[in-house]
């Protein structure tokens, strides 16, 4: 995945390999660029780009040549190898929303993720919601299934720690706001284009607002590439008459999801459905205050820290972000609840709960063969 330019499984990936570094674990990471950056670790360059080799042949291959102890993958594992195997899967919604996916990205997912979670030995969720999602729909062993929440990196800090004594950062801001045609105060969403952010509900919701004049003149910004299946949202404001309230900068680099956090008024995430919901935690280690959707992990995710709506309509949608904007004692409230509630979040937890799943892994695999340290092989 790294490298891949796969969004959140990359994030995941990137936070996951920094908090094994963090406790001084050192593992193999295995990708097809030879010039991607896997940190402190080891990087080992499969022969072929081909998702189709990588699974039949060249990952277990890789695996039997290092002498690994375990194969960690997302989603799918290896379909025939020696070496247990630990799978990540962030959440099912292609089982329970199949029409969110395309009819290849369906079929793909449904047999990796059920031919992997039979051979699996662990299976790692985000969330507690994950967890119950795939065990219900996918039959998934609870006992084999092991919680692990998701982190926040540490560049995601509030905006004014940034700039306040620093000149030149501020000039960088400034820049980078004209860059993207952005006018601050602004409301942010960020997700990739596709139905089950449902961001074309958001924009009804905004209209909503721009009726009677409650946005304050804010512009709802919605910053997000194209992936899977894409939704109408981009072209829904002019079809609404609100064409010049509602912005779609496009994608945005990592390092500067920070400063678009950090200068909005607001961040809100309207999604239908998330295995974590991991903006929601960046967002608010920036100090912004949130509103998202009170369904699937999202509430869990917040942590009584954010301001929840129901995603399937549009105007709570609007009386949300309508107490939001009016309110700033409302918005501090939000800010400093969702600073506590980040500042809980981090990869190294993540990494500690993942490293036991490797070891558990390893051990039954081993079935009860002393683990020395001279044995380990990341």
């Amino acid at each position: 995945m790294l490298g891949a330019g796969e969004t959140g499984n990359e994030t995941y990936l990137r936070g996951l390999l920094s908090g094994l570094s963090e406790l001084g674990l050192r593992e193999v990471v295995v990708v097809t660029d030879a010039g991607v950056d896997v940190g402190e670790h080891e990087r080992v360059v499969l022969p072929h780009r081909s998702d189709v080799r990588r699974l039949t042949t060249d990952l277990a291959a890789a695996a039997r040549r290092l002498g690994a102890d375990v194969i960690h993958c997302t989603y799918a594992a290896p379909l025939s190898n020696a070496v247990p195997t630990v799978v990540t899967v962030h959440d099912v919604s292609f089982v329970r929303h199949p029409d969110w996916f395309t009819l290849r990205d369906r079929a793909l997912l449904n047999a990796g993720v059920r031919l992997s979670l039979r051979r699996a030995a662990r299976v790692l969720v985000p969330s507690g919601h994950a967890r119950d999602e795939l065990c219900a729909l996918l039959g998934a062993d609870p006992r084999r299934v092991v919680v692990t929440p998701e982190g926040v990196d540490p560049q995601f800090t509030p905006l004014s720690d940034q700039t306040s004594h620093d000149p030149a950062k501020a000039a960088e801001v400034d820049r980078f706001f004209r860059r993207l045609g952005i006018h601050r105060p602004y409301v942010l969403a960020l997700g990739d284009l596709q139905p089950r952010k449902n961001l074309s509900r958001l924009v009804e919701a905004w209209a909503i607002l721009a009726a009677d004049e409650s946005d304050l003149g804010r512009r709802l910004v919605i910053a997000g590439g194209f992936r899977g299946r894409k939704d109408s949202a981009t072209g829904l404001p002019v079809k609404l008459h609100i064409g010049e309230r509602v912005a779609f900068p496009g994608h945005v680099r990592d390092e500067d999801l920070g400063l678009l956090y950090g200068a909005a008024e607001v961040f809100v995430m309207p999604s239908l459905y998330e295995g974590f919901g991991l903006p929601v935690l960046e967002a608010m280690a920036c100090g912004t205050p949130v509103a998202c959707s009170g369904t699937t992990a999202l509430p869990e995710v917040a942590g009584g820290a954010a301001a929840l709506f129901d995603p399937e309509d549009p105007a709570d949608i609007a009386a949300v972000l309508r107490s939001l904007i009016a309110d700033e004692a409302l918005r501090a409230d939000l800010r400093e609840r969702g600073l506590r509630r980040a500042s809980q979040a981090g990869w190294r937890a993540c990494a500690e709960l993942t490293a036991a799943a490797y070891e558990a892994a390893a051990s039954e695999s081993r079935a009860g063969t002393p683990r020395t340290a001279a044995s380990r092989r990341p």
